[in-house]
């Protein structure tokens, strides 16, 4: 390459870092220094409506009440159609947000994490606000704390609290601890469901890795990494949130039959969705589907259980 032909590329490079914006390649021409429309964020001139250089939109530094619900509504809840059809393909096709997700067509849906979290927060506000279920106590004197979705079970009579007191002062080390605090926490019902609460989307969307790698296990001839495996799971949990939300219908009735219903329903939606998830995201037959369904649910199961029982006792010796 001769002298002229290196001074003609580098006289193009520089038009070209010209035309991305200051700073761009270190390169700043002398006309950007003083932008008539400079972005807020890093000072290069915006022509459009997005700044060329870090992509922050056109925005007013004091924007009005108007404008500022409507960057909300953009930001959260996404207005721009994303919402709807994620929600769309979420809800009626089983597994099809996960396909598109792994394809790589990704722009016109919201993100697996922000699905989850999204349908996560819908089902834990709507619970905060709905009525409470109401507690019948057996003439047994049996009472029972609310941990997030399991009620967990004590006898509340003045015999059975002597009996942990007792265990506090002659029991053995481990048990003096154990009764000492849950004593304490059974004294004070509703503080203990109130600290469980923060607590339980913690513990919950900690599963979801679990859960991730149950199907990996199940799949691991299909030989797909683990966040292939993650954004199943994280689907399959936004929908299981959907499903909690509509059992939060339980509340508004004092009908048993009703209540039963509502949460057979709530059931065998889940396992269909499931079943009908795993045949389109790792095209298997229906009754590996179910065989796989079963395994991955059943394990689950158990060590949500387990997890619901360890934030209880985690509560109890941390607060109480």
């Amino acid at each position: 390459m001769g002298v002229g032909e290196d001074d003609e590329r580098r006289v193009g490079d520089r038009r070209t870092m010209a035309l991305r914006g200051p700073g761009a390649g270190g390169f700043t021409p002398a006309h950007s220094v003083a932008a008539s429309n400079p972005c807020l964020n890093c000072g290069t001139n915006i022509q459009l409506t997005y700044c060329p250089e870090c992509g922050q939109p056109e925005i007013d530094s004091d924007p009005t009440f108007r404008e500022l619900l409507h960057e909300l509504a953009e930001e959260f809840l996404h207005w721009d159609g994303k919402l709807a059809t994620t929600a769309r393909l979420l809800v009626l096709k089983p597994g099809a947000l996960t396909i598109e997700y792994l394809a790589g067509r990704r722009v016109r849906y919201i993100s697996p994490l922000r699905v989850y979290l999204t349908c996560s927060l819908l089902f834990f506000f709507l619970g905060a606000v709905a009525p409470k279920p109401s507690l019948k106590l057996p003439q047994g004197g049996a009472a029972y704390t609310q941990v997030g979705p399991v009620k967990i079970g004590a006898p509340d009579s003045p015999a059975t609290m002597a009996s942990f007191d007792s265990l506090a002062k002659h029991g053995r080390w481990v048990g003096r601890v154990w009764g000492r605090h849950f004593a304490n926490a059974m004294r004070s019902r509703e503080a203990l469901s109130a600290s469980a609460g923060p607590w339980i989307p913690r513990a919950m969307f900690m599963l979801v890795p679990l859960f991730a790698a149950l199907v990996m296990l199940a799949f691991r001839n299909y030989r797909r990494r683990f966040p292939q495996h993650l954004a199943f799971a994280l689907h399959i949990h936004a929908f299981l949130f959907l499903l909690l939300t509509v059992a939060l219908a339980r509340r508004f009735t004092s009908s048993v039959p009703v209540k039963v219903a509502v949460m057979g329903i709530v059931i065998a939606a889940a396992l269909v969705y499931v079943v009908k998830a795993m045949r389109a995201v790792y095209g298997v037959s229906t009754a590996g589907a179910i065989g796989r369904t079963v395994f991955v649910g059943s394990t689950y199961f158990v060590a949500f259980l387990a997890a619901m029982v360890l934030t209880f006792g985690f509560i109890v010796l941390l607060q109480f």
